[in-house]
């Protein structure tokens, strides 16, 4: 895993939270934009995924390998759970449904980087 790119994926979806929240605050649906940029970050966090799935099956140890593996695959369901719903309920809880998917996806890039930061022994 590259903690840079992690961090990186971590403030991308942040900020989507925040867009996509303030977008629902205003009761307003999900835009374009904001649809672009869920999928940026669902690509960014697919090669962070990738990079450390191949890392870990390559001989890097990390404190807890199953938690590791288990965290990586269910991360990269959330954003497309939250798209979908964002496209199907065109009202502020499609908005809504984006936002609480991305805070998801943060909380679980950052639990990523502590498990693979994280001493050995």
């Amino acid at each position: 895993m590259i903690p840079v790119l992690g961090y990186v994926v971590l403030a991308a979806s942040l900020l989507l939270a925040l867009w996509t929240g303030i977008q629902a605050g205003r009761r307003r649906p999900t835009s374009e934009a904001q649809m672009i940029g869920a999928i940026v970050v669902e690509v960014a966090l697919l090669a962070q995924v990738a990079i450390a799935l191949v890392a870990l099956f390559g001989g890097t140890v990390v404190a807890e390998p199953v938690t590791f593996v288990a965290y990586s695959v269910g991360v990269l369901l959330a954003l497309p759970l939250g798209f979908y719903l964002a496209r199907e309920e065109r009202t502020r809880w499609g908005s809504l449904c984006l936002c609480f998917t991305a805070v998801v996806v943060a909380v679980m890039v950052l639990r990523l980087l502590q498990l693979w930061q994280a001493p050995v022994g």
